[in-house]
């Protein structure tokens, strides 16, 4: 009994199967080299070429109730969920370097005065 053999014919485009090749091209940017300064230099600056544009990006994630919510909420003052939480966290941030409140993993508590 022969064995099977798999034959790949396509019929993409050229400009579209390069482009699928290169989806999934690892990009190594390891340089082996005798100066440390030398790598370190080179890693940066391919690091620098190589950021996307979500390199800068934070996941959160919450639940569906609570992402309803706070969507609700900073619907009604119109503006963004980006742009509510930039200032939420740039108001507490401020507040606790004030001193007026203190931030740590237990919550947020108002410090006496």
């Amino acid at each position: 009994m022969p064995l099977a053999k798999k034959t790949t014919t396509t019929d993409l485009p050229e400009a579209l199967s390069s482009q699928i090749a290169n989806n999934f091209k690892k990009d190594d940017v390891s340089v082996v080299t005798s100066n440390p300064t030398a790598t370190k230099s080179s890693a940066l600056t391919s690091d620098n070429q190589s950021k996307s544009k979500y390199s800068d990006s934070v996941n959160l994630r919450l639940t569906s109730g609570k992402r309803n919510e706070f969507k609700k909420f900073f619907t009604d003052c119109e503006i963004s969920m980006n742009q509510g939480f930039e200032m939420a966290v740039d108001y507490i941030m401020r507040e606790a370097r004030a001193g007026r409140i203190y931030v740590s993993k237990s919550g947020i508590t108002k410090t006496e005065e």
